[in-house]
Order: C-alpha cells, then structure tokens, then sequence
C-alpha cells in the first residue's frame, strides 16, 4: 500500500500542477479561438490546441525508453469493484457534456473578454447602417 505521506507528495507535484496547466490552457484556448476571424483559423486552432493538450503524452511515448514504456503497459491495478451496464454508468458521460455545456454558456455570456460589450447580437446596431448603405440613391 502507498503511504499517506506518498499520496500527498504526488498530490502535490502531479495532480495539482496538472489540473493547473488544464485550467490554464481552457481559459486561454477559449480565448484563442474566440479572437479567431475565420472559420478555417478556427479550426487550424483547435488543431494546434489539440496539439497542446496531447504534448505530455507525446513527449512520454518519445522521450522514454521502450523498457519502461513495457513496464508501464504490464502494470496492472487491480479494480475491486464490477460496474454492470445500468443508467448510473453512463451518468459520468452525461455530467461532463452538462458541465461543458455550462462553460460554454459561462464563457460567451459572462466571461470572455475579445468582443468588448457584447450584447448577443449585432443585428440591431447593424441592419440600420445596412439599410442605409444598401439603399438607392
């Protein structure tokens, strides 16, 4: 078993650093892909963010040698608990597609900060202007 002191430290210099570096790169792709003008950009972008999000696992399988790649494939956790297909297996699925529909909302609404005084939508300042522009003369 792994003592309480090992728990803590990995706690300390993996869990945390790592929901750190999520958070962080949520918060900013946001904006990235927010600040976006195309819709090609967008999804070089996500592409790229992509890119980010997956660079530790990449950096893993590269960097380490293939001995201690084996290794860590062999590990084996033993699960004490059996999961039968139910509704409550799937609740997990449902909750994480809820809560990113919540930071969506959360984002557009309240938080972004590149369409300074974004009031939902531009039609009611533009369509006078292009009634004016388009008309005859």
């Amino acid at each position: 078993s792994v003592s309480m002191g090992m728990k803590a430290v990995t706690v300390v210099l993996v869990t945390i650093p790592r929901v750190l570096v999520t958070v962080i790169l949520l918060w900013l792709g946001c904006r990235w892909l927010t600040a976006t003008q195309s819709f090609a950009d967008v999804i070089l972008n996500a592409l790229a963010l992509g890119f980010l999000v997956d660079l530790n696992s990449l950096l893993y399988r590269t960097v380490m040698p293939r001995r201690d790649l084996v290794d860590a494939q062999k590990t084996c956790v033993a699960k004490n608990e059996k999961l039968e297909p139910s509704i409550w297996a799937y609740s997990a699925d449902l909750v994480w597609f809820l809560l990113a529909v919540f930071w969506v909302w959360l984002y557009v609404f309240h938080l972004q900060m590149v369409l300074n005084e974004y009031k939902y939508d531009v039609a009611a300042v533009c369509n006078p202007f292009l009634d004016v522009m388009a008309a005859p003369r």
